[in-house]
C-alpha cells in the first residue's frame, strides 16, 4: 500500500537535546494545521533524546523517527528529505520552537502566490532575553534575484529554517546539504534563494531561535574545523555572488575593517571587501565608496 502523502515534511535533526527536545516536538504537534508528518532523525544522541523521539512517535502516526550513527546536521536533514513526502518541507532545530499558526500561515502564503519559499520573522531567545534576528511586518513577493537575496538576508543571516519550501523546486534543482561540514545552510539556502520563483515574507509569525551552545549536531566538529568550513562557506558565497552579479555584501563578509579616531573619538570606520570599500563618517553614515574592478 503506497504512503499517503502530506502537505507538509517538519525535518528535524537531533542531537542530545533531551532538556529541550520536549517543548520542541509539542509546539510542532499542536500546529493549527493537522496534515504534517514529522521526520525526527537521532543523529547519534548519548542522552535519552532517542528515547523521547520513540515515545511521541508511540504517541502520533504522523511522527517518523530514524536513528543514524553521528554525521552532522546536513546529513541527518538529507535523511529527512529523502524519506518524506510532504508538498513542502520545513527544517526546525530540535532546541527551537514555532508559533501555533506557524505552518498553517507559511504553506498559505505559497500557495496564494505560487511562490516556492516562504519566510518567517526570528526571535532569537536567550536565557534573559529576546532579539529579533530578521523582523518581517507586510507580507511581500520579490521575484528579482537581488531583491530575493536581500530580503532573505543571504548570506549574513543564512537560516534555512524560518522558511517553508516547495519540494517539487528542491527536487527540480535536485537540492542537497554538503554533508561533513559546518555552516551546511550556506550553500542551501543561497541556492534555494536564488533559484526560487518568488518569494514571500510572512508577518505576524516568528520562529523562536534558542541560542545554546551544546544543542544540535556538533560532536564531529572541533574549532580549527569550524574555522576552516567557515572561510570555505565565504569564499562560496563570493564566487556565487560574482557570477551571478549580485551586489550585496553583508557584514559576516567583511575582510577588513579600520577605525580612524580623532583625540580617542571614532572619526571614520573603514569596511573593506574583497573588491570594495566603504568609509562611514563616525562609524554609521556612509560618506564615500570605492570598487575596484579584477
Amino acid at each position: 500500500m503506497a504512503e499517503e502523502k502530506k502537505k507538509l515534511s517538519i525535518i528535524v535533526p537531533v542531537y542530545n537535546s533531551e532538556k529541550f527536545l520536549d517543548k520542541c516536538i509539542k509546539s510542532l504537534l499542536n500546529q493549527t494545521m493537522s496534515d504534517f508528518e514529522l521526520v525526527l532523525i537521532n543523529d547519534g544522541s548519548t542522552d535519552n533524546s532517542l528515547e523521547i523521539c520513540n515515545k511521541y512517535k508511540l504517541l502520533d502516526t504522523r511522527i517518523k523517527v530514524f536513528n543514524q550513527v553521528n554525521s552532522g546536521q546536513s546529513t541527518a536533514r538529507n535523511v529527512g528529505i529523502d524519506n518524506s513526502t510532504g508538498e513542502f518541507i520545513a527544517f526546525v532545530d530540535s532546541d527551537d520552537w514555532v508559533d501555533v499558526n506557524y505552518f498553517e500561515k507559511l504553506i498559505d502564503a505559497c500557495e496564494r502566490n505560487d511562490a516556492d519559499i516562504s519566510c518567517s520573522s526570528i526571535l532569537r531567545v536567550r536565557k534573559y532575553s529576546r532579539k529579533f534576528r530578521i523582523n518581517y511586518s507586510e507580507e511581500k513577493i520579490y521575484t528579482d534575484c537581488q531583491q530575493k537575496v536581500d530580503v532573505a538576508r543571504v548570506p549574513d543571516m543564512c537560516y534555512v529554517w524560518n522558511k517553508v519550501y516547495r519540494r517539487s523546486f528542491i527536487n527540480k534543482i535536485n537540492l542537497r546539504f554538503i554533508e561533513g561540514m559546518y555552516f551546511e545552510d550556506v550553500d542551501f539556502v543561497t541556492r534555494a534563494v536564488y533559484y526560487s520563483n518568488k518569494i514571500v515574507t510572512v508577518p505576524g509569525i516568528y520562529y523562536y531561535y534558542w541560542t545554546n551552545s551544546a544543542s544540535t549536531v556538533k560532536t564531529m566538529l572541533k574549532s580549527d574545523k569550524k574555522r576552516r568550513d567557515s572561510l570555505i562557506s565565504k569564499k562560496y558565497v563570493l564566487e556565487f555572488f560574482r557570477e551571478h552579479n549580485l551586489t550585496s555584501r553583508p557584514r559576516h563578509l567583511i575582510k577588513r575593517k579600520n577605525c580612524i579616531k580623532c583625540f580617542g573619538i571614532p572619526l571614520f570606520k573603514i569596511y573593506e571587501w574583497e573588491t570594495r570599500k566603504v568609509y562611514y563618517l563616525f562609524g554609521a553614515i556612509p560618506i564615500f565608496e570605492k570598487i575596484s574592478y579584477a
